[in-house]
């Protein structure tokens, strides 16, 4: 293989390179895990909210079990009190005072379907959501599996360009390597070109016959003099 050759694989390695590792940098399911682990930290906070609301609904009706049972324990309390059958205002106290524990029970009993009702709500919501969020991080994790398989890919893909590239720098003399660096940076990425009749491959820029007739002069390589890029003059294998 002429160094020409190897000049010309090697800018093409170089170039897949880049490719694979800006592909390997931008993979798309990259960018959508970033997005659902985003999404995935609203749900949980969601979550949390929900898990509160849940708590107060279920307070709400223990307090009004309590105060049933408060009640209850009134009216009991009340009704084993020892009374003076001939005291009319202590019958009277007495009463009024079963008839407001009424009340109380009367009231209770009238808000505690709602306060099932909103705990069973607090609950369902909670559940839906416990389950869209199960499923949700199950895809997550599906998701990063094939990144992470997608990443190996490219990785291996790289590494294998990496020592493919080695291999052809490592034929090339210093000075030549030197040169073709100091293009890749200069250039970016396009440091050598062939010449098609009197035509660069590149730059596009006719040469002039004098700097044909240099050229006819020089070995496996020279350089463009229009945009300085190494020019392969035997790219034999």
């Amino acid at each position: 293989m002429s160094m020409g050759s190897d000049l010309l694989k090697l800018q093409e390695t170089d170039l897949e390179l880049e490719r694979e590792r800006i592909a390997l940098n931008n993979l798309p399911l990259i960018a959508e895990l970033a997005k659902k682990r985003s999404a995935h930290a609203k749900l949980k906070a969601e979550a949390t909210r929900l898990l509160a609301a849940r708590k107060d609904a279920q307070i709400a009706l223990d307090d009004l079990n309590e105060a049933e049972r408060a009640c209850h324990e009134a009216v009991e309390a009340a009704q084993t009190r020892p009374i003076d059958a001939s005291d009319h205002r202590a019958l009277l106290d007495l009463e009024e005072e079963l008839s407001l524990i009424a009340k109380r029970l009367d009231k209770i009993e009238f808000d505690r379907p709602s306060a099932r009702q909103a705990l069973a709500l607090a609950r369902e919501r909670e559940q839906k959501l416990s389950d869209y969020i199960a499923r949700f991080e199950a895809s997550i994790i599906e998701d990063t599996k094939a990144a992470r398989s997608q990443a190996a890919d490219l990785q291996s893909s790289i590494d294998e360009l990496i020592r493919r590239r080695e291999h052809l720098l490592g034929r090339l003399p210093e000075d030549v390597r030197d040169l073709y660096e100091r293009g890749l940076s200069r250039f970016k990425g396009l440091a050598v070109e062939r010449i098609e009749g009197n035509v660069p491959t590149v730059c596009r820029t006719a040469l002039q016959p004098a700097s044909m007739d240099a050229l006819r002069h020089a070995r496996d390589i020279a350089e463009c003099p229009y945009c300085h890029r190494i020019i392969v003059l035997d790219c034999e294998e």
